[in-house]
């Protein structure tokens, strides 16, 4: 119990933590969506010319590494924070 009765956390270890230790597996490591598979495994299926294993890899990497596709998803994190998390725990966080 914390000082003010409330229970309170005796440690903190991170999911960060735990992943970078190797305890935990980090399961967004490779996770590609549907929709962006389908349009990577289309590129290739029309240039038959490059493996399609190395082509998909090579290409989802590149979507999932670019500044833009990154801004994007912080921009969504970011307001399903503000309009649905941040008043659950009373902008504590």
């Amino acid at each position: 119990m914390g000082a003010d009765g409330k229970p309170a956390a005796f440690h903190q270890y991170t999911m960060r933590q735990a992943i970078e230790e190797g305890f935990t597996l980090d399961v967004l490591e490779n996770y590609t969506t549907y929709k962006t598979f389908w349009k990577i495994a289309k590129t290739v299926d029309d240039d038959p010319e490059v493996s399609q294993k190395q082509a998909t890899k090579k290409l989802a990497q590149y979507v999932s590494l670019h500044p833009h596709s990154n801004a994007q998803k912080t921009e969504i994190m970011i307001e399903h924070y503000r309009n649905f998390v941040q008043r659950k725990i009373g902008g504590r966080a």
